[in-house]
């Protein structure tokens, strides 16, 4: 949320994830994961140079599993692209193991949920599939001024038990978005909107409880 916060700042910070484990048992590793672009999908010829670039240009998608590319105009996460006042179209892919699902695409503009972004396998039944390929559209996404925008895929019934047995990343679900693509409406730079999303940015550390106690007083 934070992050969401500082990016409508201005701010052009790029996520990343990780896991690691500090112990044998009840600590599995590899719960988040980055998927970056390359040029092969033979893992002996993959250019970590490549790799490097990939990630500080903000190309990449977090996940907990879910595999997943998103494009806007054609343009990959971390780019700034011109929609001179038209539709920008989102294509969106999501694929699974057979042990993983997606029931939700969201798109977020500025970090604001968007209703009529919203898809799900209750409202949009026909969108999402049951083999591999969980997710295949192209989402038109209209815009009256700038903005960043991020897509979410996420099984909001799911976990990762069949993958993480009883370590704590079998709560999680599995999920994935990407750093955001920014558009430029209007053909003059790429404007943040300033919007804290309801909330003073936090100026000291807080605590998960004190951050889910905030945002409880939203709803």
């Amino acid at each position: 949320f934070i992050y969401l916060q500082l990016l409508n700042l201005g701010h052009r910070l790029v996520a990343t994830a990780v896991a690691d484990a500090h112990t044998v048992h009840g600590n599995g590793v590899g719960a988040w994961r980055v998927y970056l672009p390359s040029a092969t999908d033979d893992p002996a010829k993959v250019d970590w140079r490549e790799m490097s670039r990939a990630a500080k240009a903000g190309r990449g998608v977090m996940s907990t599993g879910p595999f997943m590319t998103v494009t806007a105009n054609g343009a990959q996460p971390g780019s700034e692209i011109k929609s001179g006042g038209k539709d920008v179209v989102l294509k969106v892919k999501v694929q699974c193991t057979d042990w993983l699902d997606i029931d939700r695409v969201q798109v977020l503009v500025n970090g604001r949920h968007v209703k009529d972004l919203n898809f799900t396998r209750e409202s949009h039944p026909d969108w999402f599939g049951s083999g591999i390929v969980k997710f295949d559209r192209e989402i038109p996404v209209q815009l009256t001024a700038d903005a960043h925008l991020i897509v979410c895929a996420i099984n909001s019934k799911g976990d990762l038990k069949t993958w993480f047995g009883t370590s704590m990343q079998n709560k999680l679900q599995p999920q994935a978005w990407h750093n955001p693509i920014y558009v430029d409406v209007n053909g003059d730079g790429f404007q943040a909107n300033g919007d804290t999303l309801g909330f003073d940015l936090p100026t000291t550390k807080m605590s998960v409880e004190e951050a889910q106690r905030i945002l409880s007083l939203a709803h």
